[in-house]
């Protein structure tokens, strides 16, 4: 048997029957390029070891679980009704929770995974990862199809959110897929992406998000104007006495200013 949803006229059609239609406020685009879903496929199959149990988020019509089923424990979370009771019919042997994947994390652990994975809906994105990031206390591995300028944006070293993701995992690019790849044609392009997350953080995340978040203030200003534009997260005297410690030059951008410098701020003040 062959995946069922590989046409626009096949999609439209079932979630017509159901009287269901595509919600775009859902991010909902589905994987239609057969050689795409190949090529993603395997990607998967060769970064998670075959066997092990594997969270999908938003999984839609099963474009991805259709090919990955017979190789992992694999259980599904979708938040669309409709795709439930579709992704039911198809595989009635996966488990599945139809829900959203932010109150997934507030009521199960996602230590219980060995992976996640997903094509990741634009406007939650940066929600989804954190939380991922966040909730995982082992290593492994989540591969996820992201917005392609978001993607580009994490793989760069001087924005706040990739110092931020990159205190919990490293982050590498896989592959390009383009628009038409996806029904509806999304307004962006796509990367897939993988993060191995790590055994334990570079440095305590709530001290380094507060120091990210006084930095990144005011983007074209110096470090120390940005620390003192808005609310002291972190008292501004701690924050220089433990810059110069480490030659953190806070008269700089705070895009100047390597990653690991701003984990080694953290760790100090940590200890302090």
């Amino acid at each position: 048997m062959d995946y069922p949803f590989l046409s626009k006229a096949k999609i439209v059609d079932t979630l017509k029957q159901r009287n269901a239609n595509i919600r775009k406020s859902l991010g909902q685009n589905f994987l239609i390029d057969p050689n795409y879903i190949t090529k993603i496929v395997e990607a998967i199959l060769s970064n998670i070891p075959h066997h092990s149990r594997i969270l999908e988020i938003g999984p839609g019509l099963g474009a991805l679980t259709f090919h990955l089923k017979d190789y992992y424990d694999l259980v599904l979370v979708e938040i669309d009704r409709v795709y439930c009771e579709i992704l039911k019919e198809h595989f009635p042997k996966q488990r599945i929770y139809q829900m959203d994947f932010l109150e997934f994390v507030q009521q199960y652990s996602l230590n219980d995974f060995d992976s996640i994975i997903g094509n990741l809906p634009y406007y939650i994105t940066t929600d989804i990862i954190i939380n991922t990031v966040k909730s995982i206390k082992k290593p492994g591995i989540c591969i996820f199809l992201v917005q392609k300028e978001y993607a580009e944006k994490l793989l760069e070293d001087n924005n706040s959110i990739s110092i931020y993701l990159n205190n919990f995992s490293k982050i590498s690019k896989l592959f390009f897929v383009p628009k038409n790849a996806f029904f509806p044609i999304p307004k962006v392009e796509s990367m897939l992406i993988k993060l191995e997350v790590y055994q334990k953080t570079k440095c305590n995340p709530e001290l380094l998000e507060k120091i990210l978040r006084m930095s990144f203030r005011a983007k074209r200003k110096k470090i120390i104007n940005s620390w003192q534009k808005g609310e002291e997260l972190i008292p501004i005297s701690l924050l220089k006495e433990k810059a110069e410690i480490i030659s953190f030059d806070f008269t700089k951008r705070a895009e100047e200013i390597p990653k690991e410098s701003f984990y080694q701020l953290a760790n100090l003040i940590f200890k302090n």
